[in-house]
């Protein structure tokens, strides 16, 4: 739920650009090379220094670059080699696919089996942490260990950066473990998707004990050598090391104990090598870390961290994004279509990732054209200005049944019409996804920001206490709820 409260907030920051995934942004003469000007307007927009982007199409790879891979130096390039951050995750996950097609171990082995010690915190209600739950993010272990909010020294957010790196430089496995067993899971296993680095980190301990190799060394023998990867594990060579930025340059992240959840590095050369196996999916254990694990592909699942959901035309595709203190990256892939992309910038930030998401849709609607249905349906509520959400959303799917309209991609929708000052249409967006979704808190929370917009006043609090009560957190509900009734 918070991941999409953090969604609609960037919303409002990324350039009216990074939303034309679908007809309104097309209507225009699409240029000769119409990657070129998206990059261009990206480095803009984000200040960001340089991106790297690789595109997959049947079989084929187009490189695209723009900006410096060094400010004030290298260009930025395919060789160009970007932390890829979170993306990291799928790599872990994928060594594991391999373990449990070994038989070495289960998916829903209690991971306690495999550490030196009973580590009886790490299981909540009777539910022990499997490695199902490590790769669907539902292990409930904390973001980092120690915190990064207190345990480094309650550092400011410019102070973090140096805090993180220095605290890693020579924290050991052994002194993970000695801090893990002081965790206190946060919720029963299973239940709740969260992002959880920690998680990783462990997953990347409990395959070295199981294989008796260090990551390092299992990254290279079922990943990067299998696909003709370059090593993303070890120093990099000046000339080929992209450095990554904020307002400043940043510390690397490339710090052992955080190498499986985030700390890989390449650029998008190698990066496209790890797409095209993923699209083809010749590989069983590649195969396996496809399979939908929590969740629903209606909605949205995970399997071996790839997150996975229907596109507007009810296609699969998979996903992830990723950031470093300094750089940010996404990638995903419809193995339907045998397309791919990913996307690497010396930028980093939350919002920067968003942006590189939204740009991956603008580009693949510039280079395939946008979904028909849901364009289709764009038009109509554009030329109605959205008098009739349901009727026409019912007329639509009658000319195209592969139309997939998912809470999130709604939910975005009626943010854009919202932030683009024209309430009334995001209203009646939100109010579709609310009766569509109705035991969704986040669903009753948007609808009530937009009712709030349109000053009515009495249905926006009846929407904030239903999705107050479908979530008791909702912490956004529960501050709007009280600025409503003060009148504020």
């Amino acid at each position: 739920m918070k991941r999409e409260w953090l969604r609609r907030d960037l919303l409002k920051t990324v350039p009216a650009l990074a939303f034309s995934t679908t007809s309104m942004g097309l209507r225009a003469a699409v240029p000769a090379d119409p990657i070129a000007p998206l990059l261009a307007s990206f480095l803009n927009d984000a200040k960001a220094d340089g991106i790297s982007v690789a595109i997959v199409r049947d079989g084929v790879t187009q490189y695209h670059d723009a900006g410096f891979a060094v400010r004030d130096g290298a260009l930025a390039s395919r060789d160009s080699v970007y932390e890829i951050g979170s993306i990291t995750k799928t790599f872990t996950g994928l060594i594991l696919a391999h373990a449990i097609q070994e038989k070495r171990v289960g998916l829903n082995d209690d991971i306690r089996r495999y550490l030196p010690s009973s580590f009886d915190n790490l299981a909540k209600d009777g539910r022990p942490i499997t490695f199902a739950d490590i790769v669907t993010t539902t292990s409930a272990l904390p973001n980092n260990i120690p915190d990064w909010g207190g345990g480094l020294g309650n550092s400011t957010p410019a102070e973090l950066p140096l805090r993180v790196t220095q605290f890693y430089q020579n924290y050991t496995p052994s002194d993970f473990l000695r801090d893990l067993a002081k965790v206190e899971l946060i919720d029963t296993p299973a239940r709740e998707t969260r992002h959880s680095n920690t998680a990783s980190e462990l997953l990347g301990i409990l395959l070295s004990r199981i294989y008796g190799q260090p990551y390092p060394t299992l990254v290279a023998r079922y990943i990067e050598k299998p696909l003709g990867m370059r090593g993303g594990t070890g120093p990099i060579p000046p000339t080929r090391l992209a450095i990554g930025y904020d307002e400043k340059a940043m510390p690397a992240l490339s710090l052992p104990i955080i190498l499986p959840a985030g700390g890989l590095r390449y650029g998008t050369a190698d990066m496209a090598r790890y797409l095209q196996a993923q699209i083809a999916a010749r590989d069983a254990a590649v195969a396996r870390t496809q399979q939908p694990l929590w969740g629903t592909t209606d909605h949205q699942a995970i399997g071996f961290h790839w997150i996975i959901a229907k596109a507007a035309d009810s296609q699969l595709y998979y996903r992830h994004s990723g950031g470093s203190f300094g750089c940010s990256s996404y990638c995903d892939f419809y193995p339907a279509s045998r397309y791919g992309i990913v996307l690497l910038s010396n930028r980093g930030g939350g919002d920067v990732q968003y942006q590189l998401e939204q740009l991956a849709g603008v580009i693949r609607a510039a280079l395939l054209g946008p979904f028909v249905g849901f364009a289709s349906l764009e038009r109509t509520l554009e030329a109605s200005d959205y008098t009739d959400v349901p009727g026409s959303v019912a007329a639509a799917r009658r000319q195209h049944p592969e139309l997939h309209l998912n809470e999130d991609r709604l939910n975005e929708w009626g943010y854009r019409l919202l932030f683009a000052k024209r309430a009334p249409a995001a209203a009646a967006i939100f109010a579709y996804n609310a009766t569509a979704n109705p035991d969704s808190a986040n669903a009753h929370d948007s609808y009530a920001d937009a009712l709030a917009a349109i000053e009515d006043k009495t249905r926006a609090i009846a929407e904030y206490e239903r999705a107050l009560k479908l979530n008791p957190g909702n912490d956004h509900s529960a501050e709007m709820l009280t600025k409503l009734r003060k009148g504020t």
